[in-house]
């Protein structure tokens, strides 16, 4: 038989093992609170920025949609020739950039008298030689249009805000301030950062749990499809909602200006002192060659990256004593959002000023925002950018749902109503089944809105809300079960 002692070692052995337990069950509790808690409170607002942000992964492709009028591409010969004078610089013509300046000799016969110039390179980068968009300032307007290089043809689209809509949407919200709803939006984030890694924490069998879905039961049928959307794609979802608070870490933190000793105020002034400003007196002077410029630029930058190459030219003040011109320019696929720029004296053609490498927290940041950004990806990595943004609206989603599956056998016992789990209900079915419905209703809008229409983007816009807040009130008077089924 055991010794007393051995028995009191025994007894003392199973009370520290049972106490261990105890403290990674009530840990582990914890966390599930805080997952459970962090992705409700503002779920639905995750699923909206969510959604958003991963439609914007073809954000440019939507906007062409909605531009019916501008043709996808020119099957005609190119027309360079007939627009220049023989003491002009060709060679640069040779480069697939020289769109720029054959844009630019099209505005001094039509638009030789304004006050800026800003040109910029199609976004789609098989098409970059060929279509480019051209803002246009005047005393009194500003136009903007999209100029064919190869047709010499000038194209306005039909007034819409494309799907730059979304983009905005996903960090600007609307109908507030930009200062604010982008304060929200980081709130929103950080909590879906803390609910993502509590999720791993507490979910200890998640990647087992993954190769396995058991459908039509109920509650396990949720959890299961919500470890589905989790579990795959988890370095997406940590990477994205990291990238995207990075993104705007400057506005959540504005004190680390101050310690770096980075003068924010006086950084901004430096940059738009060279943007076009109102000059009281401007006397009428040829301008330098901008053909040689570009070349000249645009070699020097290679020296550096070969990949470099000219994306925007801004003239103010063109054909006049203070005409000022800026080139910029990036490298093609670059993971990092910085560019380089170089500003001439536009009637001299002296070098003004030239980009200086940022400091390297600034270079991080660019780099943070480029991931989050996905525009260096091709049609391949952008196309797995947007699985995996889909897949994390379904972990919201599937999330959300959850929340009200398992408490809805819950509420069978009680007699009295659960306003806390009606609400929640309401609010699943107008977001999850509302918004996708004011996406596509948006869509229609552009098609079915008169061209003629004043404010015709912001009735897009509008429109879009409205439908939104009809779904919602759908839900309010209907039974859940049939507002699901409508929606």
């Amino acid at each position: 038989m055991p010794s007393d002692t051995t028995k009191i070692q025994t007894a003392t052995i199973s009370n520290i093992q049972t106490k261990n337990k105890t403290k990674v069950k009530g840990y582990r509790v914890i966390l599930s609170d805080v997952h459970t808690w962090f992705g409700l409170l503002l779920g639905w607002l995750l699923f909206t920025i969510f959604l958003m942000g991963t439609v914007s992964y073809f954000n440019n492709e939507l906007t062409a949609w909605m531009q019916p009028e501008i043709p996808a591409r020119s099957q005609q010969t190119p027309l360079t020739s007939s627009i220049f004078t023989h003491n002009q610089n060709l060679t640069y013509l040779e480069d697939k950039s020289d769109g720029f300046a054959i844009a630019i000799a099209h505005l001094q016969q039509t638009q030789a008298h304004a006050k800026n110039w800003f040109i910029a390179k199609d976004i789609d980068s098989d098409n970059i030689a060929q279509r480019l968009h051209i803002n246009v300032t005047t005393d009194d307007k500003r136009l903007k249009y999209q100029f064919d290089t190869q047709t010499q043809m000038a194209y306005t689209p039909r007034d819409t805000v494309g799907g730059h809509f979304f983009y905005r949407m996903h960090f600007d919200l609307h109908y507030m301030s930009v200062i604010w709803a982008r304060i929200i939006v980081g709130i929103a984030s950080m909590m879906m950062l803390i609910a993502i890694i509590t999720g791993v924490i507490v979910h200890k069998k998640i990647f087992t749990d993954f190769f396995t879905f058991r459908w039509g039961k109920g509650q396990r049928s949720w959890l299961d499809a919500h470890n589905a959307f989790s579990v795959l794609p988890i370095p997406f979802h940590l990477m994205i909602t990291f990238t995207g608070i990075i993104t705007l870490i400057t506005l959540y933190i504005p004190w680390a200006g101050m310690v770096s000793g980075v003068d924010n105020e006086q950084f901004f002034k430096e940059i738009y002192s060279y943007r076009a400003a109102d000059a009281t007196q401007l006397q009428a002077a040829p301008m330098a060659s901008i053909a040689p410029l570009l070349a000249t630029t645009q070699s020097d930058w290679r020296k550096r990256n070969s990949n470099y190459t000219v994306t925007s030219v801004s003239i103010n003040h063109p054909n006049t004593d203070q005409s000022m011109i800026i080139i910029d320019g990036k490298a093609e696929h670059q993971l990092s959002t910085l560019g380089v720029f170089r500003i001439y004296d536009g009637q001299t053609g002296e070098v003004l000023k030239d980009s200086r490498p940022p400091p390297l927290a600034v270079q991080t940041q660019a780099v943070m925002i480029g991931l989050h950004a996905g525009r260096f990806a091709d049609n391949w990595l952008r196309w797995l950018y947007f699985l995996c943004g889909t897949a994390g609206c379904g972990m919201i989603a599937s999330g959300l749902v959850l929340w009200t599956v398992k408490r809805r056998r819950q509420l069978l016992t009680i007699d009295k109503p659960d306003w806390g789990f009606w609400l929640v209900e309401k609010l699943n079915i107008a977001t999850l089944a509302g918004l996708p419905l004011a996406m596509i209703g948006f869509l229609w809008l552009n098609r079915l809105l008169p061209l003629e229409l004043i404010g015709r983007g912001k009735w897009e816009v509008d429109g879009f809300f409205i439908i939104w807040a009809f779904g919602f009130l759908l839900t309010l008077l209907l039974s859940s079960r049939q507002a699901w089924r409508l929606l």
